[in-house]
C-alpha cells in the first residue's frame, strides 16, 4: 500500500509546470496582497530581472501542498473503477548556507513536517510525522518516514534552477532501517537507491519552490517558454511551459510580478505494440495545464504559486485468455495534480 501511495503522489512531478537572519514579519508574503483588487504598479516601458537573491545565513519557511485526484476505468466484460483523492502537505525549512559570487547558493533544507489524508477506493489513509506512530503505521507509510526531518542540501541558480540535491545518505539509511528485505542491499545498490530519492522526488519536489525562471529582463505582457523531457507509458513527452507577465503589484513596500503558465506538451513514441502475446493500442496522451505565480522582485523570492497538471491517458489491450479465448480491454486513466506554494 505504501508504494502505490508513494507513486500516486509523486507520479506528476516531472510533468509539473518548469514552472535573526531571516525575520519573518519584514518579508511579505501572499497575505499582503488585496486578492479581489490587487494594486498595480505602473511600469510602463520598465524591465526588471526577475533573479533569486539569496542572501548568506537567510531562514526561509515554505509550505506545499499537492492535491491529486485521479480516477482509472477498466472495461473488459464489465466497467471497473478506482479512484483515489489525496492531500499532502510539507513544510520546508531552509537556510542559506553560502552564496557563490555567480548568486548560486547552497541551501540547507529540511522536510520538518508531512501530513496527509487520502481516499483511495474508499479506504481512508491519514498520516502526521508529528504524531506518534505504531511500528505497522511506520511501515505503511515509510516514505514519509524516509524524508521527514533528514536534512539535505541544495544548489539554486539565480533563475531559481535546482542545480543538484546532495546529502541524501541519511534517507537512504532510514529507508533500509524500516524494510527488512533490504537490509543486505550492496554499496551500488545503496547508491541507485540515494539517486533515485534524490532524483526521482527530492529535487523536483524542491524545485516546485523556486520555479525556474527567464534570464531575460521582462516587462508587462512579457513571456517566454521552458521544455522538459518525460516518460509516460510507451511516449517521451516534451512538457512545454508558457510563461507571461500579467501584472505587476504591491506587497507591503515590495514589487510583485504576477505571472501566469500554461502547460501543453508533444509526444513521440509508437501507440501501436505486442508485449507478452498481447497486442496494445494506446490513444493520444493529452497533458495539459496551467496557473499563477507571485514572484518578489525586491526580495527575489516566490511568494506564491498554484498551478495544476491534468493527464489523460487510454490504451485498448487485445489477447488470448488462459482458456484461448480472445479477451479485449479498455483502460481510461484521468488525473489532476495541484502544488499550492505559499512562503510562510
Amino acid at each position: 500500500m505504501t508504494n502505490k501511495i508513494f507513486k500516486i503522489v509523486s507520479v506528476f512531478l516531472a510533468l509539473t509546470i518548469v514552472i535573526g537572519c531571516g525575520k519573518k514579519e519584514t518579508t511579505p508574503n501572499a497575505a499582503s496582497i488585496n486578492a479581489n483588487n490587487p494594486q498595480s504598479i505602473d511600469m510602463s516601458g520598465q524591465k526588471v530581472f526577475l533573479k533569486y537573491q539569496f542572501k548568506k545565513d537567510e531562514k526561509l519557511r515554505y509550505k506545499l501542498t499537492t492535491i491529486s485526484n485521479s480516477l482509472q476505468t477498466i472495461k473488459v466484460d464489465s466497467l471497473m473503477k478506482s479512484s483515489s483523492d489525496q492531500t499532502l502537505t510539507y513544510i520546508f525549512d531552509i537556510e542559506i548556507v553560502d552564496v557563490d559570487k555567480d548568486n548560486t547558493a547552497e541551501l540547507a533544507i529540511n522536510i520538518s513536517s508531512i501530513n496527509f489524508s487520502g481516499n483511495i477506493n474508499g479506504q481512508k489513509l491519514n498520516y502526521d510525522s508529528k504524531a506518534t506512530l505504531s511500528k505497522e503505521d511506520k511501515d505503511k507509510f515509510g516514505e514519509f518516514e524516509t524524508i521527514v526531518n533528514s536534512p539535505f542540501r541544495a544548489r539554486v541558480n539565480q533563475k531559481g534552477e535546482v542545480l543538484e540535491v546532495t546529502r541524501i545518505d541519511k534517507m537512504a539509511d532510514k529507508m533500509i532501517a524500516l524494510k527488512p528485505q533490504m537490509q543486505k542491499i550492496t554499496a551500488e545498490q545503496k547508491a541507485a537507491l540515494i539517486k533515485n530519492i534524490g532524483e526521482g522526488e527530492i529535487r523536483p519536489r524542491t524545485q516546485l519552490l523556486f520555479r525556474e525562471l527567464t534570464s531575460n529582463a521582462v516587462a508587462k505582457d512579457s513571456s517566454w517558454q521552458l521544455t522538459s523531457p518525460a516518460t509516460l507509458a510507451v511516449f517521451q513527452i516534451e512538457s512545454i511551459s508558457k510563461f507571461k507577465v500579467d501584472d505587476f503589484v504591491k506587497a507591503g513596500d515590495d514589487k510583485i510580478a504576477k505571472l501566469s503558465a500554461t502547460l501543453t506538451s508533444k509526444w513521440t513514441g509508437n501507440k501501436k505494440g505486442t508485449q507478452d502475446g498481447m497486442n496494445y493500442l494506446f490513444d493520444d496522451p493529452k497533458i495539459t495545464g496551467g496557473g499563477t505565480i507571485l514572484f518578489d522582485i525586491d526580495k527575489g523570492l516566490v511568494i506564491k504559486s498554484e498551478t495544476t497538471t491534468n493527464v489523460e491517458m487510454g490504451v485498448r489491450v487485445d489477447g488470448k485468455d488462459a482458456a484461448q479465448k480472445m479477451q479485449h480491454s479498455i483502460r481510461k486513466d484521468l488525473s489532476m495534480n495541484k502544488n499550492i506554494v505559499e512562503l510562510l
